[in-house]
């Protein structure tokens, strides 16, 4: 699905506004602005870009309605932080690093300025940030969060810093409205379209496998935006009830682990291992993964599934 669709009668809001040079100071963050991960390495790429090449592409921005002859930005925080005049103090950068900065940060930005209210605003930043790759786990589910409000008109959007509660609010909501269908079926419609347009993954799936990311103590949603740790890894260590457990799964994770070593060690340690390997074969088993494997590797997995099956079948006699 392209922006347009996404935008819906944003998308004539979004092409008509003007382009203009505004200097660094002049603009600033949304205080509504879910996103808050902004990795050091990809940052400081983009700082050599821009130092080299500029700034290329607009940022989008308002008027700041609570800042007057300043401009809140919309979509952008990325080039904007990037092109800081402070960057190395901000990123704390070594000799080399700083070296590496060619030439000065940018004075002034290309942006594209539009008059939008609060709740168009936070539409268009997500549409636009949900259509980049660099986006963590956390900050994407807290988009796709601001644009279920838009389509639920669920109110006031709680603080952005407080994903808990902004996961609480409306996970009770969007539960209510997929156990009891019957009772929320225009509701059901509207989500539906929405991650229709938005691909990836159905609103039932969000709610499963998402939202409750957001609902992860301090120490893991800190893991996750940062990059230690994948979502599917922190739920994991999350669900565990034993203290030990969890700190064995603690540092695991943060010397690599994956998910699937991770499962490994609650099947072990719960002695359901059994459970961890049967889903890690019917992963890895299948036509195409035979057929890859040359003559001879191909005939002694065919022999231990001959003798899997046989062992199977026996069981059931």
């Amino acid at each position: 699905m392209s922006r347009e669709d996404l935008l819906g009668g944003l998308s004539a809001v979004a092409t008509q506004g003007q382009v203009r040079q505004i200097s660094h100071e002049q603009l600033h963050r949304a205080a509504w602005q879910p996103r808050r991960s902004f990795p050091r390495d990809s940052l400081l790429a983009l700082a050599r870009s821009v130092r080299r090449e500029g700034v290329r592409q607009n940022l989008i921005v308002r008027p700041s309605p609570q800042q007057p002859g300043r401009y809140e930005i919309i979509a952008g925080e990325r080039r904007w932080r990037a092109s800081a005049p402070d960057l190395a103090a901000t990123l704390q950068l070594s000799v080399d690093e700083e070296r590496g900065l060619t030439g000065p940060p940018p004075r002034t930005l290309p942006c594209l300025i539009l008059t939008l209210d609060d709740q168009d605003a936070r539409r268009l930043s997500a549409v636009e940030n949900l259509q980049r790759e660099d986006l963590d786990a956390i900050d994407e589910a807290l988009y796709r969060l601001l644009l279920i409000q838009d389509v639920l008109g669920s109110g006031p959007h709680a603080d952005p810093d407080d994903a808990s509660t902004l996961a609480q609010t409306l996970g009770r909501r969007l539960h209510a409205i997929r156990n009891h269908p019957e009772q929320h079926g225009d509701e059901r419609a509207r989500l539906e379209t929405l991650f229709a347009s938005l691909g990836t993954m159905t609103w039932e799936s969000f709610v499963t496998n998402n939202l409750p990311l957001l609902q992860l103590p301090q120490e893991l949603l800190d893991a996750v935006r940062e990059g230690r740790m994948a979502g599917r890894s922190a739920l994991l260590i999350h669900r565990q009830t034993d203290p030990a457990l969890r700190q064995v799964l603690l540092a695991a994770s943060e010397t690599g682990a994956s998910f699937q070593e991770l499962r490994r060690l609650v099947d072990d340690q719960q002695g359901k291992r059994w459970k961890g390997l049967a889903a890690d074969v019917r992963q890895n088993l299948g036509t195409r993964t035979l057929e890859r494997l040359d003559d001879q590797r191909r005939a002694r997995v065919m022999r231990l599934l001959e003798q899997l099956q046989d062992e199977l079948q026996g069981s059931r006699s």
